[in-house]
């Protein structure tokens, strides 16, 4: 078996102008799905070193402002008081809000795929081929078939971690990577040590439940954990995989971040592979370079194992490659 391991990240497609980006993707929303990209603009926030919602998309979608969707939708609930109440209109408001979840969830996940789906490889990735060993094995982030259409790898040699927009009937995974337990309510719990006649009067003050706000904001929280990545699972579910790694000395990540979402996978991985394999990493600009040679030595890769470079230098018409393929 090759003792040599391809990570492949979205960087790989873009170096071969695929317009695969968040931004790309962006630009397909506002054609394709206003309304959704107008709802994510409005109600996913970004840190301010972002400068917009897609610069880390994945990321930014555990930032749904949930509290801003419920109060702007009040309107909907139900006016009890009223001589008009009726008893259907309890469930306008929950209507309303799985509308949402369902736009920010399902509609998001289909679009994305219809997104990727209709991505063209242009002329001018040819030119663009990087060197590849291809008796290698390939571990992709990717849900693109590049590797296939440009370098005729098998697909049978390629791991889709986050399954694939072509193969398979497994839904692709897309999403953040905060535990959905830190978007739950914490609801008040009574004091300790009160009297049976204490106890009551607590729970008679605490007694604010509504069935219309309430099954409504249920159904808008769940959005939190159906947009979660769960990379431990994943892991867990790919164990004979990582562990099958044992014997690569050589790894070469290609255009990958190694994003705060994805690191768990490069954890499992420095653990699976040989523990001196050597850590070929490409990068897109020197502050991506610093945050690589820090990443890769806090998961345990010696600094002597790291080397690092840009795409462009392994590109089949570069004369000048300093890597040993």
């Amino acid at each position: 078996m090759t003792d040599k391991l391809y990570i492949i990240g979205n960087g790989f497609d873009l170096h071969h102008n695929l317009k695969t980006s968040y931004y790309d993707f962006a630009k397909y929303l506002k054609e394709n799905d206003k309304d959704l990209f107008e709802t994510l603009e409005s109600y996913i926030s970004f840190p301010i070193e972002d400068n917009c919602l897609w610069a880390r998309f994945e990321e930014n979608l555990a930032n749904l402002d949930a509290e801003e969707i419920l109060s702007e939708h009040t309107d909907y609930l139900p006016d009890y008081s009223s001589d008009e109440f009726r008893d259907r209109d309890r469930h306008a408001f929950p209507d309303i809000m799985d509308q949402f979840y369902k736009k920010l969830t399902e509609g998001l996940l289909e679009s994305f795929l219809n997104f990727i789906q209709k991505v063209e490889t242009p002329p001018s990735s040819e030119e663009q081929k990087l060197k590849l060993n291809k008796e290698a094995i390939f571990l992709s982030f990717n849900y693109t078939n590049t590797l296939e259409k440009l370098y005729g790898i098998n697909k049978n040699c390629i791991k889709y971690i986050h399954n694939s927009a072509y193969y398979g009937s497994e839904q692709i995974i897309l999403g953040h990577g905060i535990d959905p337990s830190n978007f739950e309510d914490k609801k008040p719990e009574p004091p300790a040590n009160l009297t049976p006649e204490e106890m009551q009067d607590w729970y008679d003050q605490h007694d604010d439940y509504d069935y219309s706000f309430d099954t409504g904001k249920e159904t808008l929280m769940q959005y939190f954990k159906a947009t979660f990545k769960p990379t431990i699972e994943i892991i867990s579910k790919n164990k004979l995989y990582f562990e099958s790694l044992n014997n690569v000395k050589e790894l070469y990540v290609l255009g990958h971040s190694i994003s705060q979402v994805d690191r768990p996978y490069f954890i499992e991985l420095k653990q699976s592979v040989d523990k001196d394999a050597r850590w070929n990493v490409s990068y897109y600009n020197e502050s991506e370079k610093q945050r690589h040679i820090i990443t890769l030595n806090k998961l345990g890769v010696d600094l002597v194992n790291i080397n690092l470079f840009q795409l462009h230098q392994i590109q089949e018409s570069n004369n000048q490659m300093e890597i040993d393929f």
